[in-house]
């Protein structure tokens, strides 16, 4: 498997029905259990790997999709990425859907304009941002 560091890969994680992960293999590391694949540096364990295999140059070709987990933005980078990158944004007061699979226009220390125009308070809503894979 080593061969195939800074090649374009497919792991398959887990057990039926598999997760999903593509991307080039930036680092096999045998000693700390685990394989660096795509370009956010995402380290998985090589116990969670079931099956891993070389991508076909019309499979690498596939559009990128979005992850279905996602992360709360938090800090002031991680919303600098999410307006940059144009990252589907999930926005929740409590409970409460306010936006769905929006993207962010800019962001300032308290508040977020969202696509639509609106203006929200970073400390009283929760922003989801789930990004490309691929």
């Amino acid at each position: 498997m080593r061969h195939w560091v800074g090649k374009p890969v497919i792991a398959y994680l887990g057990k039926p029905p598999y997760v999903t992960l593509r991307g080039v293999l930036r680092k096999w590391d045998s000693a700390a259990g685990r394989v660096v694949i795509g370009h956010q540096e995402a380290g998985i364990p090589i116990r969670d790997i079931a099956i891993i295999k070389a991508l076909a140059p019309k499979e690498r070709a596939l559009p990128p999709v979005l992850h279905s987990v996602g992360y709360i933005l938090k800090d002031r980078l991680q919303f600098d990425n999410a307006v940059y990158f144009k990252s589907a944004v999930t926005v929740w007061k409590g409970d409460r859907l306010i936006a769905f699979n929006t993207t962010l226009v800019s962001h300032t220390k308290g508040s977020v304009t969202l696509e639509d125009g609106r203006t929200l308070m970073k400390g009283t809503h929760l922003f989801v941002v789930r990004s490309l894979r691929g």
